[in-house]
């Protein structure tokens, strides 16, 4: 290999300039890292290009000059006190669990890719938190199944990482070797979580408003209205929101599967899996504002969900730039004319100030069976278009 090569790089990187302030802040001295012999890190150069060419994750922090993929980075935040913890989707999860029980790999590129990912986490000691999507598959299909894959994923997660990689390279079709389930034992994860109850009502009526005849501004202002004077702001549900009802939005095909099947079980189903995926967000904006400064924890997001991904970017860049009303827009020009991002903005702001204002009282019910009810009305109204 050249003298540019990542094993070089390694060796030799004698000082990391990285993006965010509270790392610059804790640096006393030279970064170093002593590879160990052994460590396949020919491999893991390999492996690189693939995950990034693929661009599936999405971190909670500015990636270091080096970049995103760059094992450099990673290090030196561990060097710094700082973990990395990835939070896979649904998608991710249950392909990583499939890599263990022996699927074939060749001619399935994600089946490779979270191949690479897990050979990339194992050698940098970055960790997994697949959490919110064995929640969403013991929703969906029991706490025993769940269990299960659970098995199967933690198996995946704690592989030899050559066996990994060989996986990734295409070397072998699927792992060369026998794995078994990891012993779990779940709680009741089959009870939906109160989050994924709030999402899925704000699903729901993002696709009710979806039918409507009218402007797309028209159904968005309707949205934050009825999430001021009925329900709740749930921020992710408006960000997953102002991508799928924008005016410049690509293909929404994915984002509610089956809307417009004459199996209207289906189409409710389709939201279900919509709120899973805004689920998946919040959890992933609530483990980042635990540690706003990122002084111990970072995260990434995992997702082949292109959709997600842009909704998932959305709500980080405003985080990023500011919660004012300019920046609000100017980050959605990207899916409205300036014109209508301006009026969406004024009114999300609007709703910030009213729900971070001292003397917000959050929304209660006397009724124990609120929830009950509003997810029923919501789900009747889907079944009749």
């Amino acid at each position: 290999m050249g003298d540019n090569s990542l094993s070089v790089a390694l060796r030799l990187y004698g000082e990391l300039k990285v993006g965010s302030e509270s790392m610059k802040s804790r640096q006393q001295q030279p970064f170093q890292w002593v590879v160990p012999h052994d460590y396949p890190i020919d491999d893991l150069e390999r492996v690189i290009p693939l995950l990034r060419d693929a661009d599936f994750l999405l971190p909670s922090f500015i990636p270091p000059e080096v970049g995103l993929y760059h094992p450099v980075g990673y290090v030196y935040a561990q060097q710094e006190g700082v973990n990395t913890f990835i939070l896979p989707d649904r998608n991710i999860a249950s392909r990583m669990a499939q890599l263990a029980q022996g699927r074939k790999t060749v001619n399935d590129k994600q089946l490779r890719h979270c191949a690479a990912l897990l050979s990339f986490a194992h050698l940098l000691e970055i960790q997994f938190e697949p959490g919110i999507a064995f929640h969403e598959l013991a929703h969906r299909a029991g706490n025993e199944e769940a269990e299960q894959e659970l098995g199967w994923f933690r198996a995946a997660d704690n592989a030899p990482p050559q066996d990994m990689l060989n996986v990734a390279l295409g070397r072998c079709d699927g792992v060369s070797r026998t794995y078994a389930p990891h012993p779990v034992h779940l709680p009741d994860m089959a009870r939906p979580i109160k989050r994924w109850n709030r999402n899925y009502i704000a699903a729901l009526k993002i696709l009710e408003l979806d039918y409507a005849k009218g402007k797309a501004l028209d159904k968005m202002l309707h949205l934050l209205d009825w999430m001021r004077d009925d329900f709740v702001f749930a921020g992710p549900a408006v960000m997953l929101a102002c991508v799928y009802l924008g005016t410049h939005s690509p293909s929404r095909k994915n984002v509610f599967k089956d809307k417009n099947s004459k199996d209207r079980a289906a189409a409710i189903a389709g939201v279900r899996n919509a709120a899973w995926d805004i689920t998946h967000l919040s959890e992933f904006i609530r483990l980042v504002n635990q540690d706003p400064d990122q002084l111990q924890s970072q995260y990434l997001f995992a997702s082949f969900d292109s959709h997600l991904r842009l909704t998932t970017r959305l709500l980080l860049e405003i985080a990023k730039v500011g919660y004012g009303a300019d920046q609000i827009a100017e980050q959605l020009t990207q899916w409205w004319s300036a014109k209508d991002a301006a009026r969406i903005a004024h009114e999300i702001k609007a709703h910030l100030m009213r729900i971070n204002s001292s003397s917000h009282v959050p929304k209660t019910s006397d009724d124990p069976d609120f929830i009950t009810k509003m997810i029923a009305a919501g789900e009747r109204r889907i079944s009749e278009l």
